[in-house]
């Protein structure tokens, strides 16, 4: 199984660009038109984005869109991270 083939690694590459805001806040993703871009199948990709969306990381929309969500103290926090204040 190639790495776009597997839910969970392409999840992680997805949830990368997110974190690094390649993926900003707002950005829309059509499943069906993404997966051909990757040149997978579109419920490979579905998967994935299932992943995130429990994260709550994106938003799940009709017509197999998805919407990145923004990044709060809150939704780090639920999804394991830990913030530092800078001195």
């Amino acid at each position: 199984m190639s790495l776009v083939e597997n839910p969970s690694q392409l999840a992680a590459r997805y949830r990368d660009a997110i974190y690094t805001h390649r993926l900003t806040p707002g950005t829309r993703l059509n499943i069906v038109d993404e997966a051909r871009q990757l040149g997978i199948a579109p419920r490979i990709l579905s998967q994935a984005m299932r992943l995130l969306v429990n994260q709550g990381l994106l938003d799940w929309l009709p017509d197999h869109v998805v919407e990145v969500r923004s990044l709060t103290t809150q939704t780090l926090q639920d999804i394991g991270y830990t913030l530092t204040r800078r001195r």
